[in-house]
């Protein structure tokens, strides 16, 4: 069973490394989209995670257009 305290503690970032570890994040991201191939293929296959994939990438979107 894991504990409130190691929940915390993995999503807890120190202030001075958040700009480090978004940057990181988003490079992550970046590679990962680069390597997408025929994702229409993939909606087909698995059409039923669909919509949470859908809403995921939307509320990156979403943040993301709010970090200027």
């Amino acid at each position: 069973m894991i504990k409130l305290k190691e929940i915390v503690k993995e999503a807890y970032i120190d202030p001075d490394d958040a700009g480090k570890s978004i940057n990181y994040a988003l490079d992550d991201l970046k590679q990962s989209l680069k390597r997408v191939r025929n994702p229409e293929k993939w909606a087909e296959k698995y059409h039923r995670g669909l919509p949470d994939v859908i809403e995921m990438i939307e509320r990156i979107t979403g943040v993301l257009s709010r970090m200027k």
